[in-house]
């Protein structure tokens, strides 16, 4: 394999490390010095239910039981949304080592109010409940009471109010001790991995629902003097209208199911606004050329009367959800898009509540300055499958916006803002995707949604590869090679799985200050800077006995793992992989203390990772073997050296 080599003065860095040990100290709480009282929950650190269920559930005025706990290692207040969270939470392993142990735990006390179930099940408090240490406290399990992320332990600041829910809604009253031997099957990113075969066969099942589109039987087609919109207007419902060779200067409207079938059409709009609209379900466009888009990629006049204007996603509904495109589909669903290629300074395609769409086949040539155009597909509360296509230029290659459950595979995305964009997008799989040479990031999940899956992608030349945000997802399979930053771990309680970061400036990029994430079995080579880890809790990235594989750690096999911990933001240990003697150094007796030091005690985390069983061999051979010819054929083209 190919690494690339710096000069570092690391005995430097090994005697400042130590002075910063000796002026520091190790931080010990005092264990003599009263309990912490309860903060107000909104000035702490959340983990929990995605702030997309949290949202709702302040919508809809109802209520989610709470957890603060203070740790003796952590400098921040740590909140879970939902009691089994926590306990859920504080029974991981390496958890006391990461934070410290718990000096207090509070819980909601919903005995101070009038607490009652929706129909639904769901939680209402008359007033604020207040908070009770949770070993004072009972706890309803088993009853009918849920939040929207599944069924909810009720706690209570005294056992008769406790019994007195029971009574009514059903469950067991245990105290924190007994709660505390309990499990719970709390919602984890290891449903989403689960789960992505069953999207990509409900995916196929999309596809295969409006594939019959394109098989209509009764065809009329447009003759020599007859417009498109003329042929429309005529042909019964159910038909197929097809489109000859040539080009057709008008635009078109589509308001009853029909498919539009072109061989080498092109409809070329008049620049001002839509080329194609549906307005209706069932129809199918193929195999046509368009252009002439107009430039409007955002209508601030567009909110209707009946929208709240106060509503907090009203201005995406009107800022992006009602510019031109080539194909602008509305309040249709059912829609089948295939083989179309849009010249657009605009949008693509743009789907506003046009559920279970289909995308397959496209290309979409959109500006070369990505601040004038805008998407190649924008879908807004449109769940639906965009496959196969190619989106070269503009703003971004697919963008979602409150369109849970879509799937974008198999796609080429090149030089644009970002290649995939979700907005308040959850249980989404983004797979099998190429990426190349974006802006800001080949793909990206904002706005904190949950249950999305990143699989399969290869993304590279951008400055961050992958950037995900949210909760309880799954980003495994990935190939990032060449970014600025490869990925960043900024999802909380995701698993991050056998993923190749090679050759970036900076390979992982810790996002959050909670470290609620799995990273493992990943492939971590050739890169300037392996790991850039944030301000918080000493980050162990190993699970079950077995961690990453770093070109940099050393060691004895034994298991398939490593005898020597490693960790990658030490100041010896991150420069093993590129400065010749660092391995000598790293096994001086000072660099060994400064290791396990920093590595192992809380009071020394920040900003720390460590793999305590670094991988013997990689996750990923093939893939690696490929990236490694790729480099080697690079440097012979550019008259480099190969050895």
């Amino acid at each position: 394999m190919l690494y690339r080599g710096r000069e570092l003065t690391i005995a430097v860095v090994i005697i400042a490390g130590l002075m910063g040990i000796i002026a520091v100290g190790v931080f010990v709480a005092d264990v003599d010095e009263a309990a912490p009282s309860p903060e107000p929950f909104d000035s702490v650190t959340t983990l929990g239910i995605s702030q997309e269920d949290q949202r709702d559930a302040e919508h809809e005025d109802l209520s989610i039981p709470r957890v603060q706990v203070f740790y003796s290692q952590y400098e921040y207040v740590v909140g879970y949304y939902g009691v089994e969270q926590a306990v859920s939470t504080l029974d991981q392993p390496e958890h006391e080592q990461q934070f410290g142990y718990p000096l207090v735990v509070y819980v909601s006390n919903y005995g101070r109010t009038s607490v009652e179930l929706t129909d639904e099940g769901y939680l209402t408090a008359e007033t604020s409940t207040g908070w009770v240490d949770a070993s004072d406290a009972s706890f309803v399990v088993d009853s009918e009471a849920r939040t929207p992320a599944g069924d909810a332990v009720v706690p209570f600041g005294t056992e008769s109010a406790a019994a007195e829910f029971s009574s009514e809604y059903g469950g067991e009253v245990v105290d924190w001790a007994e709660l505390r031997t309990r499990t719970f099957d709390v919602d984890s990113a290891d449903i989403v991995r689960d789960g992505v075969d069953d999207q990509r066969a409900q995916a196929d099942d999309r596809v295969d629902a409006v594939t019959p589109l394109l098989d209509r039987e009764e065809v009329r087609t447009v003759e020599d003097g007859e417009t498109i919109q003329e042929v429309i207007d005529d042909a019964p419902a159910g038909s197929t209208v097809n489109v000859e060779p040539g080009t057709y200067e008008e635009t078109i409207s589509i308001d009853k199911p029909l498919t539009l079938s072109g061989d080498d059409a092109t409809i070329h709009g008049d620049g001002e606004g839509n080329v194609i609209e549906v307005r209706t379900d069932d129809v199918a466009i193929e195999g046509v050329h368009v252009e002439g888009v107009g430039n409007q990629t955002r209508d601030p006049d567009a909110a209707t009367e009946d929208e709240d204007e106060d509503d907090w996603d009203a201005n995406i509904e009107s800022g992006y959800g009602h510019g031109d495109a080539g194909v602008h589909v509305v309040d249709a669903s059912g829609v089948y898009i295939a083989d179309v290629s849009i010249e657009t300074p605009a949008n693509g395609v743009l789907l506003r509540d046009a559920p279970d769409a289909v995308v397959d086949g496209i290309a979409v040539d959109g500006s070369e300055e990505w601040r004038d155009g805008f998407m190649g597909v924008m879908s807004m509360r449109s769940p639906g499958v965009v496959q196969n296509s190619t989106f070269d230029g503009g703003r971004d290659g697919v963008y979602l916006h409150r369109s849970h459950g879509t799937v974008i595979r198999d796609n080429e995305f090149y030089d644009s803002r970002f290649g995939v964009h979700l907005m308040h997008s959850s249980d989404s799989v983004i797979a099998d995707n190429h990426a190349r040479g974006h802006e800001l990031a080949g793909l990206t999940i904002m706005t904190n949604p949950t249950h999305n899956a990143i699989v399969g992608n290869d993304v590279r030349e951008s400055t961050h590869g992958i950037l995900p945000a949210g909760s309880q997802s799954y980003v495994a399979d990935n190939v990032v090679a060449d970014n600025e930053y490869g990925i960043t771990t900024s999802a909380d309680q995701s698993l991050y799985e056998k993923n190749v970061v090679y050759d970036n400036d900076v390979g992982l990029r810790t996002g959050s200050i909670l470290a609620s994430n799995r990273v493992v079995q990943n492939d971590i080579i050739a890169n300037d800077q392996h790991v850039d880890a944030n301000i918080g809790p000493l980050r162990i990235w190993t699970f079950d006995g077995a961690g990453n594989y770093w070109d940099g750690a050393y060691g004895s096999s034994s298991g398939g793992v490593l005898d020597r911990s490693y960790s990658p933001t030490d100041p010896v240990q991150s420069q093993l992989h590129r400065t010749d003697g660092a391995v000598t150094l790293a096994e001086s007796p000072a660099a060994r203390g400064l290791s396990e030091l920093r590595g192992t005690t809380p009071g020394l985390r920040s900003g720390s990772v460590i793999d305590t069983a670094p991988l013997a061999e990689p996750a990923n051979p093939e893939t690696l073997a490929t990236l490694d010819e790729e480099q080697r054929s690079d440097s012979v083209e550019e008259g480099g050296d190969t050895s």
